[in-house]
């Protein structure tokens, strides 16, 4: 299968997909090879040739960034009647090989992968009774029918608040701020969860174009509440950007509020499972899973074949993600709900002075501004936990987690490899496109980047704030760091992995 990211072929896109296909006669039993992900014929020589030991760079980009040209036989993937029948289980819950719809898989090691997710017997559509799938306002016919309207403002209530797929990131419901010229992706500025007030939200587009009591009849409803946006719910970007640094991107937004269909919602029965999903669609493994299936959008027959696995980690799944999403007041009644005192007795699996235990020990029943994990530094942490703790629920290897990550996430990584962090876990300075804005540019951090100790002062203008724009002066302590995201999953690996022997 190529891709015509090479623009071998000029007068088509550069992401148009095709393939070669070799077909031979009749044959007693199913067997054929395939290979993925190809930019180059050259490829395929390189993966046949009997004297080719490469074993390194065989991701979907080089380390460089440029697309993998690299051959081995590795990425030969072999399938039989086994292997369909595999692909047809995990993707589409059928015994039929005819079902089987080949995924993009870059080495063979994949399919045992897949084989764990095969394991999980239990996907979210056999909880189908308690949740349901939305879509809620069509952007354009729902403003054409006059149930909503453009309106880029500051929303005085819940029910005022409509959030577009930008507005949130992975784990993050308070990710970015439309601008007051809001016309494209790129018009959404990042916000500082360090400085916002509790009772914060963020600009957004749209307000219901009718009063209360017509708009209201216009909601969903479910069997358990009345009404969907009686509670606490998932949303997730529709689009999936499956050569991006993450494809499945979900949050937890607050009762009363709704959303466009650029994100599609999760409505739970108990909030238990809700905030296990959430946990789960936050973590590497299930975006790979989402990300093989590789389909654009993310339709309700695509989450239904989500695993949904429960564990002894259940519990430090949860905290995390309600440590990520619970950022404002209006999570309070979500957070109480769920608090259990065994939360404080968590501890973070990672050594380094910006990660403090007492994050945990001070936690309490109620939910305060310092609950939820702020800095950019506490929150790519969580991050890691989640897919460790996910890849354990799953019955995965760290091997596997890392073959994850360095195959499929060329995108994480690069960005991963120029991230550098202050000592208070400011991000300095990124090359993340999502995060432009955040922490100095290249040309002035490299006048400090090298610098062991002292502060750094950056003057911002901050309109992402009811009152702004805003004159902000940001500190940022060195030295500066980057993180190491496979030496980093071991690490927390080991020590969950004592941690929990005995549970």
């Amino acid at each position: 299968m190529f891709t015509n990211e090479r623009k071998l072929f000029h007068e088509v896109h550069h992401n148009t997909q095709f393939s070669i296909n070799v077909y031979g006669g009749p044959q007693d039993s199913i067997e054929f090879d395939a290979i993925f992900n190809l930019y180059e014929p050259v490829t395929i020589e390189t993966c046949y040739d009997d004297t080719n030991s490469n074993e390194k760079q065989l991701g979907i980009k080089n380390d460089k960034g440029d697309w993998n040209t690299n051959g081995s036989p590795r990425r030969i993937i072999h399938f039989d009647k086994e292997k369909l029948c595999l692909l047809a289980q995990v993707f589409d819950g059928s015994n039929n090989i005819k079902d089987a719809k080949l995924s993009a898989i870059q080495l063979r090691e994949e399919l045992d992968i897949l084989r764990t997710f095969n394991n999980v017997k239990t996907t979210l559509s056999s909880i189908d009774e308690k949740f349901m799938i939305m879509e809620m306002w069509h952007e354009t016919n729902s403003q054409k029918s006059g149930d909503i309207i453009r309106n880029i403002h500051f929303a005085h209530n819940g029910f005022d608040r409509i959030y577009s797929g930008p507005h949130i990131g992975v784990g993050n419901p308070l990710f970015k701020s439309s601008r007051r010229i809001c016309k494209l992706n790129s018009d959404y500025d990042n916000i500082d969860l360090l400085n916002v007030d509790f009772n914060y939200s963020q600009r957004i587009n749209y307000s219901p174009a009718k009063k209360h009591n017509e708009y209201m009849k216009l909601i969903a409803e479910n069997s358990w509440s009345g009404k969907v946006i009686n509670d606490y719910r998932i949303v997730a970007r529709k689009m999936l950007n499956l050569g991006g640094e993450r494809t499945l991107i979900a949050a937890i937004i607050p009762p009363k509020t709704s959303h466009i269909n650029g994100l599609l919602g999760f409505d739970f029965k108990d909030e238990n499972d809700l905030v296990l999903a959430e946990a789960m669609f936050s973590s590497l493994p299930f975006d790979y899973f989402v990300r093989t299936l590789n389909k654009g959008n993310l339709q309700p027959n695509v989450v239904a074949k989500l695993p949904y696995v429960t564990s002894k980690y259940n519990s430090a799944l949860c905290l995390r993600a309600l440590m990520l999403n619970c950022l404002s007041e209006e999570y309070s009644q979500l957070w109480e709900r769920l608090y259990k005192k065994e939360y404080n007795e968590n501890k973070w699996a990672k050594e380094d002075k910006r990660l403090s235990d007492l994050k945990f020990s001070n936690l309490k029943s109620c939910l305060t501004f310092e609950t939820s994990c702020r800095t950019d530094f506490e929150r790519r942490q969580i991050l890691v936990e989640i897919d460790v703790l996910t890849s354990m629920a799953l019955g995965m290897t760290l091997q596997q987690l890392q073959t994850i990550y360095k195959i499929q996430f060329p995108v994480l990584q690069s960005y991963e490899d120029d991230t550098w962090y202050d000592q208070n876990g400011r991000i300095a300075f990124t090359n993340n496109r999502s995060m432009t804005g955040v922490g100095f540019t290249r040309k002035d951090f490299e006048v400090i980047k090298n610098e062991k100790n002292g502060e750094f002062i950056l003057e911002i203008e901050d309109d992402t704030v009811v009152d702004g724009p805003v004159k902000r002066t940001i500190r940022y302590k060195a030295p500066f760091t980057k993180c190491n995201r496979e030496k980093d999953y071991e690490e927390v690996w080991h020590n969950f992995e004592e941690r929990f022997a005995n549970i």
